[in-house]
């Protein structure tokens, strides 16, 4: 549950899961899928199973996505990002890591 934000600079997409288990990907403010994700977990892994058939592996706060296929097995889920894989950090995780990445460029300035 919470707010998720792609790590991938040039992909803005993000995901919102409520704690009915209903979802929204949005890019900027266009609400681009919706609908109620399936969880489930084997062996250790939580599994996420959205609409229209994206599936993603979730861990340490972290939603992973595989966004294309290949020419044997063709599909694009979101086509406004170019990336085979997109990584959604919880938006807290997000701000934590910005901040430390600040942190640590100052250091490398000086």
């Amino acid at each position: 549950m919470g707010i998720y934000n792609s790590i991938e600079p040039k992909c803005k997409l993000n995901l919102k899961i409520d704690n009915d288990n209903s979802f929204v990907f949005s890019i900027g403010k266009i609400k681009n899928k919706k609908g109620i994700v399936n969880i489930s977990k084997e062996d250790k892994v939580i599994y996420l199973d959205f609409s229209d058939g994206i599936g993603a592996m979730y861990s340490n706060d972290t939603i992973s996505i595989q966004n294309s296929g290949n020419s044997m097995n063709p599909y694009v889920h979101f086509k406004e990002c170019n990336d085979m894989y997109i990584h959604l950090v919880k938006k807290n995780k997000v701000l934590v890591n910005k901040k430390y990445l600040i942190r640590c460029s100052k250091k490398n300035l000086k």
